[in-house]
């Protein structure tokens, strides 16, 4: 009987850890950002007319963004800011550095394109909503050791650790 319990309780940890590892497999950025989008027609209040105008261009430009960010599609791997050197911390800087300015190249490229569909306060959503976390860092987090940031390039930067997300200096 204890055999029993023992093989069905290994068999549940089995599945339940496949299920894990095939639901982080699954991330898709397109679908996270199909439903930013959808929150964003909700908040400027939207009508049809400009909804799917809005989504499509939304969805280009997080594809640029991330495109920018990641040019050559290269995952990102974890590094643990304890134990690296100071060389390598100074590559991760320019790193996310050069990754920001690709972005914001995006950003200063789209705004005209969101402007002529959206009022200058609608647009705020997209461009003033990402950054202005209370923290001083983007919403979408990311970190220094992760190039690119979360979910492939939409990471704002900074520095962590600092009250406020800011620098010590």
């Amino acid at each position: 009987m204890k055999k029993i319990l023992f093989s069905a309780f290994l068999f549940m940890f089995a599945m339940v850890t496949v299920v894990a590892q095939n639901n982080r497999r699954r991330f898709d950025p397109t679908e996270v950002h199909s439903r930013m989008a959808e929150r964003l027609v909700k908040q400027m209040k939207l009508d049809d007319e400009k909804e799917e105008t809005f989504k499509v261009l939304y969805l280009d430009y997080q594809t640029a963004r991330t495109n920018a960010a990641n040019p050559k599609g290269e995952s990102e791997e974890e590094v643990d800011l304890k134990k690296i050197t100071d060389e390598q911390a100074l590559e991760l800087i320019q790193k996310q550095l050069a990754a920001q300015e690709a972005q914001l190249k995006v950003d200063r490229e789209y705004l005209p394109k969101f402007l002529e569909l959206l009022t200058p306060a609608q647009a705020a959503h997209i461009f003033i909503g990402r950054t202005n976390a209370p923290s001083g860092r983007g919403m979408q987090g990311g970190g220094m050791g992760r190039p690119g940031g979360f979910m492939g390039g939409m990471d704002m930067g900074g520095f962590g650790g600092f009250p406020g997300g800011g620098a010590p200096f």
